[in-house]
């Protein structure tokens, strides 16, 4: 049990470190080699020896995370962006896709406007689908360097960084330079890989090719997009990942194959071998490595002739892991991989014990043992991992599949023959192909079963269930699994010990406990009030424009919401108390969806005393209006709006009242904001001649901060325009990934100001105490 809490507090640094954005690697080195230092002082006292080494491992945990998250190198490739020609080499196998193929490249060198830079770093670039890409080739890759997206359910920004991987291009050209530039052995395993997958492509028809592929081989990306949906609708999906049981069939045939030629010490060393190599082989996921440790943990304590303990195995991998690594913890597929063995180790023996004794009550005991033995996996292990595994299925992909237990029941039996008979037709067709046809078509049989089942299954319309689960419900839906499985390994004794202490001290301990929440929620309303600085939000929205403002003495402001809800709620809540619901002033620059299509949802929960519009209509923001019997204010050019505490908004455009039919572009509300000796101008979507007709209206727009009108076009930013602002600071309100490939590199270079991007470094914050500015950037 020591090493479950040991790792729990590493798990809690890791998290805890990244949700607060820290980055003091050293004080947290500091923290935790003094605990570590007052652990060995009192190695007598075990309580506090526990406690501290405990401290130690979470101030671990954090340092780690704040090291794995500091910013990129100088030279690295993901600081550069726009059209570039890159040189590099393919360091992972070829993942072909239905359009194209990704390839993983470990950049050398970056070409951009005639000059070649040394880089280093890794990028993903999208290739045409066809072609003879291989491992360890050098290649030159030409297209646009981008941010990869993100999407409203899906950051794929995230999911590629965890990977080290912060640049991609989509639609590349490419040219092989050389062949053989990586390790020999990685080729040797990669080309086996490639040729198992054309061996099973020749000899089995679609979908059970795709479908043994995935199962053995970890590609799935050719599996049919209905067979697929059909797998998540059951709740079988995760026969088609590589898990646990490919590693213990693997250890098993090997054990069994070479225990008789080299004995139990050799056939061990040779098995964990061929373990490691078959994790490499498929693909070194983080599920399969999961799996990997694990099993091999088993296996050496099995020739010590030890016990190995599922947790304590789960908790060593995850720290193995998570030290390598912190941010593997945020994959989905090792998160449902540790959640489903969490399952089996707590609940599956005492799932089997109640079926063996419901059974007992039918049939005879030997009857009863072999129906135990065969429905065990099936029913009693599907039951444990689902209760485990669903929270996070329901958090990430809102589906419940209400049949997946009968169609596990029907599946999960005959896929070791899957396995085994798959494996064979493998390496017999690598051999010898129409042997391996043989192998292959008894291989057929539990494939088609398997297909069958599921796709007959999926069709059915209630087969799943849209159901969404808040992190929070999962968070302490988990809380209290780890209190059931803390008590779950106790003895019965120690159980009843403890729940007599906890009943006895059940007042005492809801008195501390009620204390300290309210001691917590007094320090975050403390922490939470006006600092008498003038804070401006450029909220990341994706591609359009929200600003939020708090003057010194707490007054709100929003300008825009741009087009994505959810976006603009949750950048809204990250800015504001939670306890907040109101704005005190809403201004919309102009009528168009870029600017206000997330307003409606957003002002369900916040409240407003006053809408200043730039006089076009805007029809689905007049219910809400009316509801909340918000105060509506056209306003032009010269209107001023001024608080108590020293901030003052000027409208400098437009310069008259427009007209429904005129083009939002020419009559888009253009701001001015200024706090003491510090400015910002804001020009959401202002184009060349409302930029001109500013100019000639004789406005001064000389500011500290710009925001870059048109998303950073060219066209907008001109030199003269951007001498005449004369900002210290610039930043631009721009969609990762947009298909124009914006802000235009050429505005930067006429810049003389630091660029910020919400595209790259998510809501920029920007605090002023009226003379000095200070940044800070939510990536």
């Amino acid at each position: 049990m020591t090493l479950l809490y040991l790792v729990a507090a590493w798990v809690t640094g890791i998290f805890l470190a990244d949700a607060a954005n820290s980055s003091g690697t050293e004080l947290w080195l500091v923290v935790g080699a003094g605990s570590f230092l007052l652990a060995l002082f009192v190695r007598r006292e075990r309580t506090k020896r526990l406690v501290l080494i405990c401290l130690a491992l979470f101030a671990g945990g954090a340092a780690r995370t704040s090291w794995a998250e500091r910013p990129l190198d100088n030279n690295h490739i993901g600081h550069y962006r726009g059209w570039s020609t890159i040189t590099g080499i393919i360091s992972r196998d070829a993942d072909v896709r239905e359009q194209h193929t990704n390839l993983t490249i470990e950049a050398e060198q970056v070409e951009q406007n005639g000059r070649r830079v040394d880089v280093k770093g890794t990028i993903l670039a999208q290739v045409p689908r066809y072609g003879d890409y291989q491992y360890g080739d050098r290649v030159t890759i030409t297209g646009s360097l981008l941010t990869p997206p993100e999407f409203d359910d899906f950051s794929y920004r995230d999911y590629l960084a965890r990977r080290g991987v912060h640049v991609m291009i989509p639609n590349a050209e490419i040219e092989i330079v050389e062949h053989d530039q990586g390790q020999p052995w990685y080729t040797a395993l990669y080309d086996l890989k490639a040729r198992a997958h054309r061996t099973i492509t020749r000899l089995l028809p679609s979908p059970q090719a795709p479908l043994l592929s995935g199962i053995l081989l970890g590609i799935d990306t050719e599996i049919p997009a209905d067979v697929r949906e059909a797998f998540n609708r059951t709740g079988t999906s995760h026969i088609i990942a590589i898990s646990g049981s490919n590693i213990i069939i693997v250890m098993g045939v090997l054990m069994r194959l070479f225990i008789p030629l080299a004995g139990k010490k050799r056939a061990s060393i040779i098995t964990l071998t061929g373990v490691l190599l078959y994790t490499l082989f498929v693909g070194a996921d983080a599920a399969v490595v999961r799996a990997a440790i694990m099993g091999g943990l088993a296996l050496l304590a099995a020739h010590l002739g030890r016990r190995a303990y599922g947790l304590t195995t789960l908790a060593f991998a995850v720290w193995v892991m998570s030290l390598i690594n912190p941010l593997v913890l945020w994959d989905i597929g090792f998160q449902l991989s540790a959640a489903a063995t969490i399952g089996l180790v707590v609940f599956s023996d005492q799932f089997t014990a109640y079926l063996e004794r419901f059974l007992k009550r039918l049939f005879a005991q030997d009857t009863t043992r072999q129906i135990v033995k065969f429905l065990s996996e099936p029913l009693a292990v599907s039951i444990a991992a689902q209760i485990t595994t669903t929270p996070l299925i329901l958090l990430y992909f809102g589906r419940l599949s209400v049949i997946g237990l009968l169609a596990n029941i029907l599946i999960v039996p005959i896929q070791s023959y899957v396995m085994v008979w798959g494996w064979l037709a493998v390496l017999v067709g690598l051999v010898w192909e129409p042997l391996g046809e043989l192998a292959a078509w008894v291989a057929w049989l539990p494939l088609t079963y398997t297909l069958e089942v599921v796709r007959k299954m999926g069709r059915w319309d209630w087969a799943s269930i849209s159901f969404t689960l808040s992190s929070t419900y999962a968070w302490i839906f988990y809380g209290g699994l780890l209190i059931v499985a803390l008590l779950r390994f106790q003895h019965p004794d120690d159980r009843a010990a403890l729940f007599r202490r906890l009943q006895q001290r059940a007042v005492v301990v809801g008195l501390l406990a009620g204390g300290a929440m309210v001691a917590v929620l007094v320090w975050v309303a403390a922490l939470n009030q006006p600092d008498g600085r003038l804070h401006v939000w450029f909220l990341d929205v994706g591609h359009g424009h929200a600003v939020l403002i708090q003057t010194p003495q707490g007054s709100q402001i929003l300008v825009d919401g741009g087009p994505n809800p959810s976006q603009l709620r949750q950048a809204v809540g990250d800015a504001l108390p939670f306890w907040d619901n109101a704005l005190d002033v809403v201004i919309m620059t102009q009528a168009e969806d870029a600017a206000i299509g997330g307003l409606p949802a957003l002002l369900e929960r916040y409240s407003v005393k006053l809408a200043l519009t730039n006089g076009q209509r805007s029809d689905i923001l007049e219910a809400a209006w009316k509801n909340q019997k918000t105060r509506v204010l056209p306003v032009t050019a010269g209107y001023q709006l001024q608080t108590q505490d020293g901030v003052r908004i000027e409208v400098l455009s437009p310069q008259t009242m427009p007209n429904s039919e005129d083009d939002s572009k020419l009559v888009s509300m253009v701001l001015r904001l200024s706090y003491g000796d510090t400015s910002f101008l804001i020009t959401p979507n202002m184009d060349v001649e409302a930029e001109e007709a500013l100019i000639q209206a004789g406005w001064y727009v000389g500011s500290t901060v710009l925001e870059l009108p048109a998303y950073g076009r060219d066209e907008e930013n001109s030199a003269d325009f951007l001498d005449k602002v004369g900002p210290q600071v610039a930043v631009v309100s721009v969609g990762a990934g947009n298909r124009a490939n914006l802000p235009d590199s050429v505005v930067a270079e006429r810049l003389q100001a630091p660029l910020y991007r919400t595209d790259q470094q998510g809501t920029i914050e920007i605090v002023t105490d009226g003379k000095k500015l200070w940044v800070y950037t939510h990536d």
